[in-house]
């Protein structure tokens, strides 16, 4: 037993020792920061009833008594066109991937919507809202060239039927 005692205390010293008389090495690089660009887009979204939307999630236990079209609780899933057009055969430039969430009694909606554009300029590259349903989307992050995106998305519903919406956006977007 005094022999494990002794080797416990050998091996507590001799580790203590290399510690002490290693250096953690570190070299402070200058803070450079990227320019800051603002970035302003025009697009429209393009949704279909049933195709480009469609109820993942609903509460079966709520009422309807809000005489909304769509029940209190409900998730949905987004998979929408971005065109540059309000015209169906407008050139396609990416699509809205998300989920949207009916949060409030009079059908207001919580959603995450990602923007993924993949022709031209930004192609590759997408811009993130999370925010409720308003006509003021808050961005909140990007990745590629919208690298830590900040900024905002206003909607402009241009046409809503039963089976179709198509929404102008204008964003305006500060990223690095």
């Amino acid at each position: 037993m005094r022999g494990t005692w002794m080797l416990s205390w050998i091996l507590i010293i001799c580790l203590s020792q290399v510690a002490v008389q290693s250096q953690y090495y570190s070299e402070t690089l200058p803070y450079h920061p990227r320019p800051v660009k603002v970035t302003n887009l025009h697009f429209f979204m393009h949704r279909t009833t049933g195709v480009t939307i469609v109820v993942v999630a609903q509460a079966n236990s709520t009422s309807n008594d809000n005489n909304s079209s769509v029940p209190f609780a409900s998730l949905f899933a987004i998979n929408d066109h971005l065109r540059t057009g309000p015209e169906p055969d407008s050139e396609l430039i990416g699509n809205i991937q998300g989920i949207a969430s009916v949060t409030g009694m009079n059908a207001s909606s919580t959603e995450y919507l990602d923007f993924g554009f993949n022709t031209g300029k930004f192609n590759g590259s997408s811009l993130s809202v999370f925010s409720r349903g308003e006509p003021d989307l808050a961005v909140v992050g990007g990745r590629r060239q919208f690298m830590m995106a900040r900024g905002v998305a206003q909607f402009n519903p241009i046409l809503v039927n039963a089976t179709n919406i198509i929404a102008e956006f204008n964003v305006t977007v500060i990223h690095y």
